[in-house]
Parts: C-alpha cells; sequence; structure tokens
C-alpha cells in the first residue's frame, strides 16, 4: 500500500503501522501475508521516490492519494510521478483500479480528477483539519487496506470520549490536567515540551504528536516548541542537554508496563538477560531480568534525575501498545491539545503560518500568478 500524503495525511497512519507492524517481517518471509504500507509525497526527495520505484518493480502497489485539494506541492508531484508508473506498467483502466482517492466530497483538483478517472474515492469531513484527521477515513482507509483492524482504534479513542462525556469533575480527567500542565508550564516561562517515548516504535507517534501540537499552538508568539527523546538512545546524546542545558524545558513521559509488541505478526514473547560465567562485563545483577523491566528502571531513573536537574514534568502511562491504546492515545492528545488552544487563546484548528512557504516555493519556481514574488524572493537570496 502506497500512501501519499503529507503532514497529518499520513502522520497518523505511520504512528499506527510502526508501532504495530513487525519490522522485519519482510526480511524474514518474502511470502508473508503482512501488506506492508510505504510512503510518497512527504518530502520532495528524488532518491527516495526512485527507490519506491524500484519497490513498487517487486510488488503488485495499490496507491492511497489523501489531499483535501489535490494542489499541494510535495503529495501533487509525487502523485503525477507514480501515477504516470502505474498507466506504463498496468494500463489507463487499469491502474484506475489500484488508486484510491481521499480527497473532498465536493470540489477540488483532486476530486474532479478521481471523478473523471473513475478512481474509488472517500470524502475527508470538511470540519476536520490533517493533523485531526487519523481516525477519520485518512488514517483508517490505509490502515484497513492493508489489513488493522480500525475498529480497535475507534473503540479505543471512544473510552477516552465516553470518560469526558460522562466526568462529574472534569478537572479530575488526565486529558484536562495534561493540558493545563502544559499550559501552567508556558506560563511559567517553559518554551520547550519534551516528550519521551520508551520504544522506537513509537517514533511514528512522536513524530504525529509534533505537528499537532507544533501547528495546533505555535502561533501569535505562543506554545510550547514540541520536540521528543527516544529512551534510552537519545539519553546519550540530548540527554546531556536535558539535564544540564538552558532550565527551559517541561518534559512528558510516555511510560509502557508491557511493551513486547502483541500485534501484527509479532508473538508475545520476552528476553531475559541471560547468565555469563565469570560476569566479564559485570552484568550478572541483572540476570533473569527482562528488557523491559531494565529499560522501565533506566526511564524512572531517567525521569528523576531530569527532576532533580530542574525539569518539571508529567507521565502518562499505557498498559501495553496495541491498536486499542493507540486509538486512545490519538484522542487523549487531540482533546488536550484543543483545550490548550483555548487555554492560550488561539484557534487549534487553522496554520496559517505554513502558507508563507507555500508562497515563496510558488514565486520561485514560477506559478502562474506568482511572477513578483518570485523575482522579488530571488533578488533576496
Amino acid at each position: 500500500v502506497v500512501v501519499i500524503g503529507i503532514g497529518g495525511s499520513y502522520a497518523g497512519t505511520k504512528a499506527v503501522d510502526d508501532a504495530i507492524a513487525h519490522k522485519y517481517q519482510g526480511w524474514i518471509d518474502q511470502a508473508s501475508a503482512q501488506i506492508p504500507i510505504v510512503y510518497a509525497g512527504h518530502n520532495l526527495s528524488e532518491s527516495e521516490l526512485v527507490e519506491l520505484i524500484d519497490l513498487m518493480d517487486a510488488k503488485q502497489p495499490l496507491v492511497n492519494i489523501i489531499s483535501k485539494s489535490g494542489t499541494t506541492t510535495e503529495p501533487s508531484v509525487a502523485f503525477r510521478v507514480i501515477r504516470r508508473y502505474l498507466e506504463q506498467r498496468f494500463g489507463v483502466e487499469q491502474s484506475a483500479r489500484r488508486i484510491v482517492a481521499t480527497t473532498d466530497k465536493d470540489k477540488g483538483v483532486l476530486r474532479s480528477l478521481a471523478e473523471e478517472q473513475g478512481y474509488k474515492t472517500f470524502p475527508i469531513p470538511a470540519d476536520i483539519g490533517g493533523r485531526f484527521s487519523v481516525l477519520s477515513c485518512v488514517g483508517l482507509i490505509p490502515l484497513a487496506l492493508a489489513g488493522y483492524d480500525i475498529k480497535l482504534l475507534l473503540e479505543g479513542a471512544d473510552g477516552v470520549f465516553e470518560s469526558i462525556r460522562s466526568a462529574d469533575d472534569l478537572s479530575q480527567e488526565p486529558v484536562v490536567q495534561y493540558a493545563a500542565a502544559r499550559i501552567a508550564a508556558f506560563e511559567s516561562g517553559k518554551a520547550v515540551e519534551v516528550l519521551a517515548i520508551p520504544e522506537p516504535r513509537l517514533i511514528g507517534v512522536l513524530e504525529w504528536w509534533k505537528q499537532l501540537f507544533g501547528e495546533s499552538e505555535g502561533k501569535d508568539g505562543k506554545g510550547l516548541v514540541p520536540t521528543g527523546l527516544v529512551f534510552t538512545t537519545d539519553l546519550h546524546s540530548l540527554g546531556q542537554m536535558v539535564q544540564d542545558g538552558v532550565r527551559n524545558l517541561f518534559e512528558t513521559v510516555i511510560t509502557c508496563k508491557n511493551a513486547t509488541k502483541t500485534g501484527g505478526a509479532s508473538v508475545e514473547r520476552s528476553i531475559k538477560v541471560p547468565h555469563l560465567s565469570g560476569n566479564c562485563d559485570q552484568l550478572n545483577y541483572l540476570e533473569g531480568r527482562s528488557i523491559s523491566e531494565i529499560n522501565m528502571a533506566a526511564i524512572k531513573a531517567s525521569q528523576l534525575a531530569h527532576f532533580d536537574g530542574g525539569v518539571p514534568g508529567v507521565e502518562l502511562n499505557i498498559a501495553t501498545v496495541d491498536l486499542h491504546t493507540l486509538g486512545a492515545l490519538f484522542a487523549f492528545f487531540e482533546v488536550s491539545c484543543a483545550i490548550g488552544g483555548v487555554l492560550l487563546k488561539v484557534n487549534p484548528f487553522d496554520q496559517p503560518g505554513v502558507e508563507e512557504y507555500k508562497k515563496n516555493l510558488f514565486g520561485l519556481m514560477g506559478k502562474p500568478g506568482y511572477e513578483e514574488l518570485g523575482g522579488s524572493i530571488r533578488s533576496r537570496l
């Protein structure tokens, strides 16, 4: 499944797939039933597009183009290239059956093209921005095409929404407490929020979270800059800055009691530190303990060290990493983000700053109507 999109049009899908799919399944079993998801249109890397075409040559690609307008530069360029590839390989009629368009219900370039070519389509809800769209058809369609049980994602999200709806005292709801803690950090002079994740498989969630809060709150000179740490890798790099650098940080740590993969093609299992005669590496004090247990201890040790170093923070605990939990995390962060925008007195649902680079790009590349701007930019450069 080739997902073409940028920002919220692909980040949620990638967050789920990275967290659940077996990282090496395609290497282990070429005949695996697991359907891989790959991505295009989220950058302008020519080399990545070349390598993607090489992959498509060896596979039977199904393409999901996701764009409300159909004119955003990165996905539109990628789709033009991939559409031509499909038509040359399969013919116009057969290639149309391999393309699914997720776009505006009534208008836009992609909507017109889809109707003209006969693509299967799904409508992007008009009142949902890209970074809030993972639980809509934007995120659900490519995951369903790859074989994921998307109902589990929605059930996890519903649990968060129902808890909020039925709460007697909203101030006791974690989703509200997290939003309040973040705004309190900002108002006390903090400038950066570090989201620390316990597993590399959650890097996709981290990237999705960065867009969600960065685009929603970064307005009018306000908002915490969202960045992240991957435990324990980054404790040996950015950890020094968090521990001992400028004291403008607020830290949110996700902890997980059971981080062993249980979804996709994985089999739940635990690896324990074996015995070593002679104890030459001096690790026998860890003998018999699981890697997850040691990882959790390292996270707790770093939390305490960072707090003692002047970095306040909160902890979000999840029981495991599965589709249900991911759906709950998406809902939790989206609602907290909306509340935070209200508290900051900014609109969390627009992104006017994103449009500035687009205008400059149109001018530099000579898009009709932007000639004067292009001349001005070239003289400045």
